[in-house]
């Protein structure tokens, strides 16, 4: 994204107007407005990139200007930031309401705006690879609804959630099943690696972040508004435009998207369960491969040994028989220390023999070993 990205900035204070413009006009185009009439004006002759908007504005408000930007099929997907010195929930939820995508609370830093810059400039690549994913998911979805029912298009996401291994493509299912059903929301999963939100606008959008936040300790499922929330310890799914005109069809829709929300909790359950029995599985195969070098050492050492204790007999042998000439021994006194010898060669063969035997024992310890790392 260049310089040529270009920013509308709508607010009614001169001074604020200024010091937003001395922020941006190094990074993008900006163009000023004191009130949201002068800047539809503008808009018939000039789209931007991404709009700033003072949510108290004379006439028309930040929000209702918002909410008019979202409805104009020409203008929708472009990003809106609020700028407001009201930082509460209730502020934030009324600029989700309205469409927006950002918020800023007065008074703000220049790395605060010009984050939200980049937020927006990554808002608006997203949506660029994003739009012919959702032209070619519409189109399915068309195909589909002619075909199926409501409990088909359900048994069809279950089928393909066993198979799904990752949690952007279990989100992005997700909303494909919203999609279907013709509705609108925003997925949160949750994993150890961190929390992912994802709607059809985009991905990790700030304000839709803040909303999911407040909604997912508020209970397991419950709704305000057209909005139903379904909390699981993994999983929070939020639709944003339930057809209340129609409470049967509503209440089948409800019951459809909490056993979906449901069954990606377990499947996300089960992706955790399996990455950290890979993990254990590595530390036992790094395991039984020390214990097996290990085995191999005390063999080695023990051929050793062996063969050195045999050299030191065989040499003690040889020492003694020699010696009966020069010490001029008696026949009893050699019969006594030939005795003695044997005897303690004898302990020593026994003795060798017994490592022997736990040499046998080890091998095939580590004979097992080997077929356990096969495995």
């Amino acid at each position: 994204m260049t310089n040529s990205f270009k920013v509308f900035v709508v607010d009614d204070d001169p001074l604020i107007l200024d010091i937003l413009r001395s922020i941006l006009e190094a990074d993008c185009v900006v163009e000023t407005f004191s009130s949201a009439e002068d800047c539809q004006n503008r808009l018939a002759a000039e789209k931007p990139d991404m709009f700033l908007l003072d949510v108290s504005l004379p006439g028309m408000d930040g929000y209702a200007f918002c909410r008019q930007l979202k409805d104009d099929g020409l203008l929708h997907r472009i990003p809106v930031t609020f700028v407001s010195s009201h930082d509460t929930i209730d502020a934030r939820i009324l600029g989700y309401d309205a469409g927006g995508e950002d918020f800023i609370v007065k008074p703000f830093e220049p790395e605060e705006v010009l984050r939200k810059l980049k937020v927006a400039q990554q808002i608006v690549r997203n949506q660029l690879s994003l739009a012919e994913q959702v032209e070619a998911a519409e189109y399915l979805s068309s195909l589909v609804m002619a075909s199926m029912d409501e409990t088909g298009i359900l048994l069809q996401f279950m089928s393909k959630l066993i198979a799904w291994e990752h949690t952007d493509e279990i989100a992005e299912g997700l909303l494909e099943l919203l999609q279907r059903y013709k509705l609108d929301g925003v997925v949160q999963t949750r994993m150890a690696q961190g929390a992912r939100t994802v709607s059809a606008a985009g991905i990790n959008l700030p304000l839709e972040i803040s909303v999911i936040d407040h909604v997912r300790n508020l209970g397991r499922i419950f709704e305000f508004r057209k909005r139903s929330v379904h909390n699981f310890e993994r999983i929070t799914l939020m639709v944003n435009d339930l057809p209340l005109q129609d409470p049967e069809y509503c209440g089948r829709l409800r019951d459809h998207l909490s056993v979906a929300a449901q069954s990606v909790d377990s499947r996300l359950k089960a992706i955790e369960t399996d990455e950290s029995n890979r993990r254990s599985q590595a530390g036992i195969l790094l395991a039984l491969e020390s214990v097996s070098e290990t085995i191999l050492s005390l063999r080695g050492a023990h051929q050793q040994n062996s063969t050195e204790s045999a050299a030191l007999v065989t040499s003690l042998q040889e020492t003694l028989a020699n010696s009966f000439f020069r010490l001029g021994l008696t026949e009893g006194q050699e019969s006594f220390l030939q005795n003695m010898v044997g005897d303690f060669m004898k302990r020593m063969a026994d003795l060798l023999n017994r490592g022997e035997e736990t040499q046998t024992a080890l091998q095939g310890l580590n004979d097992k070993l080997g077929q356990l790392r096969s495995q």
